[in-house]
């Protein structure tokens, strides 16, 4: 691994670039310690100074990871750092709940055509049994029952992508929409029994659809059946 002298102005950042290649290119990996700051600055061709600037920008930036006593390491990638940051605005903004109609149409419409794709028989048995769950929660006129097994079969669909992140980025998205929607997403189960078995037979469309290994058409059905909810969720949600 060769460092390259740095000779232009702003010598930090060229000095934090460089770093950030290695890293890029799998030279440098989480929990790589590097070299001391002298060395560092003797291998780069700039003064002491420049490197402990690139290090606290590194450092700043979440790359990095300084142990007193210990030296600096290379820090792993964590999910929850870009999530965290998503779940508390969704958390705090009180107009974001339009922006949420909109994400979940291009997020869900992704997600379970990548289900369609990837599921196991094991998680369309999962995906299935919370069809038939939400389906038994109508029957007994249990609004509340009816809700929890909807947004699980929609977390099991999330589930059969086998995409970690994906799955964290649902759960927070979901969770937030849920919070903000729960009684109103109640409503849609009290107010008509023909409400209830559309919302039924459309996730029986999109169940099937995936069953099936059709993302195209998985897509058509999650979108038209989020569609309808949006529609109706409107009408309740101040």
């Amino acid at each position: 691994m060769e460092f390259t002298p740095i000779r232009t102005k702003r010598l930090y950042e060229d000095i934090v670039e460089q770093i950030k290649q290695f890293i890029s290119s799998g030279k440098l990996k989480p929990g790589d310690k590097l070299l001391p700051e002298r060395d560092l600055a003797e291998k780069l061709g700039v003064s002491r100074a420049s490197v402990r600037e690139a290090i606290r920008t590194l450092d700043i930036l979440g790359v990095i990871d300084i142990r007193p006593g210990g030296g600096t390491f290379i820090r792993g990638t964590n999910s929850d750092d870009i999530i965290r940051p998503l779940a508390m605005f969704l958390a705090v903004e009180q107009n974001s709940l339009l922006d949420m109609f909109e994400m979940r149409r291009i997020f869900e419409t992704a997600t379970v055509s990548l289900a369609a794709q990837r599921a196991t028989s094991e998680e369309l048995d999962e995906i299935q049994f919370m069809l038939v769950s939400m389906r038994d929660g109508i029957n007994v006129r249990d609004p509340a029952k009816g809700e929890e097994f909807d947004a699980a079969f929609h977390f099991a669909v999330a589930e059969a992508t086998h995409n970690t992140l994906l799955i964290k980025l649902f759960k927070t998205v979901s969770t937030e929409f849920a919070k903000a929607n729960s009684a109103a997403r109640q409503r849609l189960y009290q107010e008509s029994e023909l409400n209830a078995q559309k919302i039924v037979d459309q996730h029986t469309e999109i169940y099937e659809a995936i069953r099936a290994g059709l993302p195209e058409v998985a897509s058509a059905a999650m979108l038209a059946h989020l569609l309808f909810a949006e529609s109706e969720l409107r009408k309740w949600v101040k």
